[in-house]
């Protein structure tokens, strides 16, 4: 009995020692404020790109957080996660990075004030008292710099956050936006229209305009970046002089050409009218003539005929390339882990050396991958088979820095339009250093092709590397993330079948053999 009794006490002692030693420690964190991020990739801790944003404000910068009190979920959480986030930009803003929350409801002059900086209340569903209402609640941002204002209207989630909030930053400190031009003519996509998504968003952060070569027009001095985005045309002598001359005033492009055009619908697919290899050649890359195919590709749904029915099966199109290989040092694509490309051309890599340029690969085909050259068959099959596919891994996107020789050096300016006056100019002969890119692919970046998020992210990466925005690329890039079941053999395959399918049953028999085995033993033992 007294034995119990000192153990009883030494439990006691264990236990209010570990209290006291919680609450001792609970003291101290409340004083030393610290966290630890242990999420892949730091999502929930600021970028290097925004924590040199807001060290380096030169004027103070004020967020107005116009955000409802008792929020319903999901949205109360935003609401906790918003304040953390500003939170660190405040640790890093070095006194000059200050926020405030504020309640329109309260009063009604913070409504007018909300309104005043386009932040509109919206409806969401609450469920209260056990019953589903509508509330009227405010969610949006406010950032006041200098006698400049910015807003995001509504924040109804977290995703992609950091970037939002950083971009705003950046423009409303940046003295002067740069400018992005879209190349218009020889069957581009209208960039209103069919780039309407990628146009847009490029906005918020750029000056965007459209460039149209004909009547012997030159790139505006203003853009900074041009976009050639799936062209069906041959590039006539003066497209390619005007684009040269833009190179060669330390202009960056990039090239997103299809060399062979293909069309699903009419299953048919015919060499494009292209001349360009030797003009490329000059800027250190060439895009094939012909087709990849990757047998890790998308999907596609295929009419088939079952007696008086039609129907709709979807099997694996290869000539959808879904491209998880990526050059893990260059910041477009580092983060990247998941891209769809159509119709994809590879790109020859050995004409950079030559010109003194330094190319790097951004993605690549699978190892089972192979490519159509000459004759084109793009109708989808029931089946394909993998053993079929292995020419790869191909190039299907580049990158290339350097100085830049001219295609027209020691040549005439061409005539361009005869109908057009006639204009003086003197041939640049060399680039400053600048920046190309070049991917097998004009389709990707078309909206009718753009479901999958990272076209877009890759897109917009590309953008910034051109424009030397790399900061904004290690923001964006963090949230966007699809991955992809990696591919398996068949023998695999069947061995984990067959093992779901037998293991369990075989455990149970072991099981009840050993238990069976242990009760007789016991028996005998007793007798």
């Amino acid at each position: 009995m007294k034995r119990r009794s000192q153990q009883g006490a030494q439990a006691l002692t264990y236990l209010l020692l570990l209290l006291g030693i919680f609450l001792v420690v609970n003291l101290i964190s409340n004083q030393i404020f610290g966290r630890i991020d242990l999420t892949e990739g730091k999502i929930y801790s600021l970028s290097k790109g925004s924590k040199e944003l807001v060290r380096n404000l030169d004027d103070p910068l004020t967020v107005k957080a116009f955000f409802s009190e008792n929020l319903p979920p999901p949205y109360n959480s935003n609401a906790r996660y918003l304040r953390d986030q500003l939170d660190d930009y405040k640790a890093y803003g070095k006194g000059k990075f200050k926020y405030e929350f504020i309640d329109p409801a309260s009063q009604e002059n913070l409504e007018q004030e909300a309104q005043d900086f386009q932040i509109p209340p919206v409806q969401v569903n609450a469920v209260e008292k056990d019953r589903l209402e509508v509330k009227k609640v405010y969610m949006g941002l406010a950032f006041l710099y200098q006698d400049k204002h910015e807003s995001i209207p509504v924040m109804q989630s977290t995703a992609g956050l950091e970037y939002e909030i950083s971009s705003t930053i950046k423009h409303l400190t940046s003295q002067q936006r740069q400018t992005v031009g879209i190349f218009q003519g020889l069957g581009a996509p209208d960039a209103m229209q069919a780039m309407n998504n990628l146009r847009s968003i490029l906005e918020k952060n750029y000056t965007v305009t459209n460039v149209d070569l004909a009547r012997n027009q030159m790139v505006p001095d203003e853009v900074d970046a041009l976009l050639v985005i799936g062209v069906t045309e041959d590039f006539d002598d003066w497209s390619r002089f005007a684009i040269d001359q833009f190179i060669m005033r330390g202009g960056n492009v990039a090239f997103l050409v299809n060399k062979v055009l293909a069309d699903l619908q009419t299953q048919m697919a015919r060499k494009g009218p292209f001349t360009i290899d030797e003009w490329t050649k000059q800027y250190g890359f060439k895009i094939n003539d012909d087709l990849a195919l990757d047998f890790k590709c998308g999907m596609i749904n295929m009419q088939q005929r079952m007696g008086f029915f039609t129907i709709s099966n979807a099997v694996q199109y290869p000539f959808f390339t879904q491209v998880t290989e990526f050059n893990s040092y260059n910041p477009m694509v580092m983060d990247l882990e998941n891209l769809m490309l159509f119709f994809p051309s590879t790109i020859d890599t050995t004409y950079a050396a030559e010109k003194n340029l330094s190319l790097t690969p951004l993605f690549f085909s699978t190892d089972h991958s192979k490519t159509q050259v000459n004759r084109f068959d793009i109708k989808p099959l029931e089946k394909i088979n993998q053993e079929e596919f292995t020419g790869g891994p191909y190039v299907l996107a580049a990158a290339l820095e350097g100085e830049f020789t001219s295609f027209f050096q020691g040549k005439a300016v061409p005539a361009g339009d005869s109908q057009a006056p006639p204009r003086n100019i003197e041939i640049i002969p060399n680039s400053p250093l600048s920046r190309l890119v070049v991917v097998g692919d004009g389709h990707l970046a078309q909206d009718m092709y753009m479901g999958d998020p990272s076209n877009l992210a890759f897109l917009l990466n590309m953008v910034d590397w051109l424009a030397g925005e790399e900061d904004l690329i290690e923001i964006r890039t963090r949230d966007v993330t699809n991955r992809p079941i990696a591919e398996v053999s068949a023998g695999v395959k069947n061995t984990v079948k067959y093992a779901n399918m037998f293991a369990p049953p075989l455990i149970l028999i072991v099981i009840g053999l050993v238990r069976w085995q242990i009760r007789r033993r016991r028996k005998n033992t007793e007798f």
